[in-house]
């Protein structure tokens, strides 16, 4: 007879963190099975409520704007185009590790952690296996 575990699908998943650069910058956290992934959901414009909307009714704080539109590169004073977008990795959801019966460490993909240690990491940033770690 055999078993059925049910798998934790949060395993594989990481969580990244991305800065783009608008008129204000933004930061974005959440998360994805890929980088590219995560890249995808970030919006290339904002718009905002205005601060009446939000805010408390006797504030004389008033917010005017049009749109704001993604800025991913400027120029230096030297003309050289910087990159002003950047996507980090900050966390990945891992199986749990326990000892089987014969003192072999195994993972337990019914249960994950998420762990920002990237010596804990399993998956790059594109979601492929790292090396050694499959």
């Amino acid at each position: 007879m055999s078993e059925t575990f049910k798998v934790d699908k949060e395993i594989g998943k990481q969580k990244f963190k991305a800065k783009r650069q608008y008129i204000v910058e933004v930061v974005f956290e959440g998360e994805a099975y890929d980088k590219e992934s995560f890249e995808e959901l970030i919006p290339s414009e904002l718009s905002v409520k205005d601060y009446d909307d939000i805010g408390d009714k006797s504030n004389v704080i008033t917010l005017e704007y049009e749109r704001w539109w993604h800025q991913s590169t400027e120029k230096d004073l030297t003309g050289k185009t910087i990159n002003l977008d950047h996507t980090q990795k900050i966390g990945e959801c891992v199986p749990e590790e326990y000892e089987d019966e014969d003192g072999e460490q195994k993972l337990d993909y019914t249960c994950g952690n998420w762990t920002n240690n990237s010596f804990e990491y399993l998956k790059n940033e594109d979601g492929t296996d790292i090396k050694g770690k499959e």
